[in-house]
């Protein structure tokens, strides 16, 4: 800082490394309090944001509301005094160097990365899934998991499916799917700034005992018929599974970011269940587009709801979206293009 010292530390965060904003408060909350108990009074952070557009830099700084050190997150620029959350320890003379952390070298290419940060946050998918969430062709996934699967960092074989509670049976998946090992872990673990003996459960895709299952697939590749759906007037930046969303109480299908006609836009999809009566249906769309809504009005961003599912569902649902007015654009869709 001019004029002084601060004793800041820096974690970078890149929207490109297949997480949503909020699953990096946890994380940071953690390693603060690491930090605190290492007796550094002095200690503030700054979040180094490297995103397109505002809203994943502002969904990142509101999550992190309550933090007991000054922090300040920036999108591609550094920090101002004002910037922090409150006023960090400024001094006249350096507090010491913190102790160095052991980054390994890598050397993978941004393919190789994506794709072991995807796996490392959906435990376990198919190639197409994997392209959807990464933004990579179907063509590169493939040949990277293979290039990654020499250097046994992911593995190819059928899992066991994850029991939703203790004491369920235990069944293999339907079909094998790409799962990262060990190694192929840790440095995606690395690569999001997590240290080793740090959990860090928050990355998962919620719901993880419906992989390998239609919803769970269609919800994974709505991200690329959202490109598919609008062509050269919508741009996604990024885009994830099963989003668990703080101070809401709907878990989207699938949350997307990005530019639609030219503007910063939110898209929440929602698979449709036609294993569900018309009732059922209808008031669970009724909540999801409540808290829709909600997002949409705390971001103050322009948003777009989407169901996909068969017609007699999309027919079921209309009922909710009576009172929907103009504040978010409503899209209902077939699923079978899928």
């Amino acid at each position: 800082m001019e004029g002084g010292w601060t004793d800041t530390f820096v974690f970078k965060v890149s929207a490109a490394a297949c997480l949503p904003p909020f699953a990096y408060a946890p994380l940071i909350r953690r390693l603060v309090a690491r930090k605190t108990r290492l007796l550094r009074s002095s200690l503030s952070l700054w979040v180094q944001v490297d995103a397109p557009g505002e809203w994943f830099a502002a969904e990142l700084r509101r999550s992190l509301r309550g933090l007991q050190v000054p922090y300040a997150v920036t999108n591609g620029r550094e920090p101002e005094y004002i910037d922090f959350s409150f006023n960090p320890w400024l001094g006249h003379s350096n507090t010491g160097r913190p102790p160095n952390i052991d980054v390994p070298a890598t050397m993978l290419s941004d393919a190789e990365l994506r794709c072991l940060q995807a796996l490392g946050r959906m435990i376990k998918g198919d190639e197409v899934e994997i392209a959807s969430l990464t933004g990579l062709s179907v063509d590169v996934v493939e040949a990277t998991l293979r290039e990654l699967e020499k250097r046994e960092l992911v593995i190819f074989k059928v899992g066991q499916r994850i029991v939703r509670k203790r004491g369920y049976k235990t069944q293999d998946d339907p079909y094998p799917l790409w799962h990262l090992k060990r190694q192929g872990l840790f440095l995606a673990l690395r690569s999001w700034g997590v240290p080793k003996k740090v959990a860090f459960r928050e990355r998962w895709e919620r719901h993880l005992y419906h992989i390998a299952t239609k919803h769970r697939h269609i919800g994974r590749l709505s991200i690329d018929w959202l490109m598919s759906r609008w062509g050269r007037d919508a741009e996604i930046w990024a885009g994830w599974a099963e989003v668990g969303i703080p101070r809401l109480r709907a878990i989207p299908d699938a949350l997307a970011w990005g530019r639609l006609y030219g503007r910063e836009t939110l898209f929440w999809v929602e698979v449709g269940d036609d294993h569900k009566s018309r009732m059922q249906i209808e008031r669970k769309m009724q909540m999801r587009m409540n808290d829709a809504l909600r997002l949409s009005r705390r971001t103050r961003m322009k948003s777009v709801f989407i169901l996909l599912g068969p017609r007699w569902v999309q027919k079921a649902t209309r009922w909710a979206f009576d009172e929907v007015g103009s504040e978010v654009l409503l899209v209902l869709d077939d699923w079978k293009a899928f």
